[in-house]
Parts: structure tokens; sequence; C-alpha cells
């Protein structure tokens, strides 16, 4: 079997299907998963906090931007929004051009002058946003702040905790802490049985679109089992080292060349296809049956 990979539940049994309806044999596999997150961060009064930290800017911002959301009344469930409005006003359109970016795969026609380079750039500040959502709600909860409160406020001197480099700071510092964090989950291991992978060809365009990783993926190991199914031309038995060439491969695709290398599984594929009932093999000598 082939190992396709590790899914949610919803997308692997989404995946499945769409695979099973194209004729492609497949076996699913549930296990719980363990996450693992480390972390170190400074945990204090912003006083403090800025004494031990090199460039406090970004923090400031972040602690005015919480003061004015809170000023401005703003309700608890467009809080965070207002909040990175604040920090960013055209957060939101910046996330909607990474959206047809990557949906489509290329600049969105409307901002023909974004270069990649640029959008890797707002990809990275969208990242940001997310530290900066962090930093929200750890100031949130360390003060104790009920944003539905009446005329809440952070105060001069609010608690902080900053996430920072292990090795930029003194972990011996009483304010530096660490913390691990474990998510369990469930996923599902999918396997797809190689002699049936060539009828991936059959599935639904769609596929193809959302799933390209995967898509190409089973395609490469249809089209390795697909030319070993028949003896090369001219011999029907050969040697092992001949075998192994056979797995070194291009494949002239629609609009790229495919290169497929399966020198390292030789083994592996012989003996499923012996199993199959495809090929023989004797001492360093592999003859197919037909």
């Amino acid at each position: 079997m082939f190992k396709l990979g590790e899914y949610g539940e919803e997308e692997a049994s989404t995946i499945a299907d769409q695979l099973k309806e194209a004729g492609v044999k497949v076996d699913l596999k549930p296990s719980i998963s363990a996450i693992m997150e480390s972390a170190v961060y400074m945990e204090g009064r912003a006083s403090q906090l800025r004494e031990r930290i090199d460039d406090f800017t970004v923090y400031d911002r972040y602690i005015g931007a919480i003061k004015a959301a809170l000023a401005e009344g703003v309700e608890a469930e467009e809080f965070a929004d207002r909040y990175i409005s604040i920090l960013d006003p055209s957060w939101k359109g910046k996330i909607a051009e990474m959206a047809q970016f990557m949906e489509e795969g290329s600049i969105a026609t409307e901002a023909p002058s974004v270069s990649p380079e640029e959008m890797m750039e707002r990809a990275t500040g969208l990242l940001e946003k997310l530290e900066a959502l962090q930093f929200l709600d750890a100031a949130l909860e360390l003060n104790d702040i009920d944003i539905e409160g009446a005329e809440v406020e952070l105060g001069d001197d609010p608690l902080l905790r900053i996430i920072v480099d292990p090795e930029s700071c003194d972990l011996e510092d009483e304010l530096v802490s660490s913390i691990l964090a474990v998510r369990l989950e469930k996923i599902v291991e999918i396997k797809v049985d190689e002699l049936t992978t060539p009828l991936a060809k059959n599935v639904d365009d769609d596929f193809a679109i959302e799933y390209p990783e995967e898509y190409y993926k089973i395609c490469s190991v249809g089209m390795t089992f697909e030319r070993l199914l028949e003896p090369p031309q001219g011999a029907n038995k050969i040697d092992v080292d001949e075998f192994r060439e056979l797995l070194l491969f291009e494949e002239d695709m629609e609009d790229f060349t495919m290169m497929v290398d399966g020198t390292a599984v030789a083994e592996d594929i012989a003996r499923t296809l012996k199993k199959e009932g495809v090929i023989k093999i004797k001492g360093d000598k592999i003859a197919w049956k037909k």
C-alpha cells in the first residue's frame, strides 16, 4: 500500500470518497496523534518588560491599540477585528488578496502591480497579526478585563506576556517561563492500493485543483506501476539493476514535465508486483508472467 498522508477525519473522508469513485482502492486508518508546541515567554508589568526587551516599540503599538479599542466601547464579538484594524486598517483587504493568490496561484488581476515578493511580505505581515492577537488574549486575561464591562481600562502599567527567543534572553530571569502545550487530535492515515493508482486519472477535475499534491503523488505511483505491468520491450526477463532503471523516468504532463525516481524502493515495488502475480523473482532475475 502507498501512504498518501495523514488528515483530519472530514478531509480524509472527502479525499477517500473521490478516489473510490474513480476506482482506486483506499484504506483508512484512524488514530490519535499528539502535537507538541513549546515556547519561552516573559510575563510581568510593562515597565519590567520594557527594561528587558531591546525593541519594545511594537508592543507599545499593541498596548495603544488595545486602549483605543477599549475606549471606543467596541462589542466583545467585534473587539479583535477592531483591534487589528487600528494596527493595520487595510488588513482585511490583504487577507482577501492572499486568499485569491493562493486559490488561483497567481496575482489578483485587480492588483497587477503586486509581485510575488510583495505578496510574501504581506503574508509575513499577516503572521505578525497572529502575534498581535496572542498579545491581546494574554493582556485581557492577565489584567482580568471583561470587554463587556463599563469603562474598562488597561491601566498605565499592565501585566503582559510576550514570547521571546530563548537564545536571546536570560533563562534565569524571574520573569522568564517555559510552556509545553500538548494537543491530542484524531487523524486518519490514507493508504491506496498501488495497482489501482492508475485509475486516479478518472477522478473529478475538481480533485486535482483542490488536492494537487495528493493528485500528483498518486499519479506518480500510478505511472510507475502502469509501466511495470508489462515487460519492457524486447525482454521478458531482466536483472534487478535493469528493473531499478525502469523506475527512473520522465512523463510529459499538460503544463510541465514530471520526473519520477522510484529507485530507492525498487525491491518493495518488485515484492508488490510478485504478490499480485505480475512477476516472478528468482535470485537477481525478474521475469513477467505474461
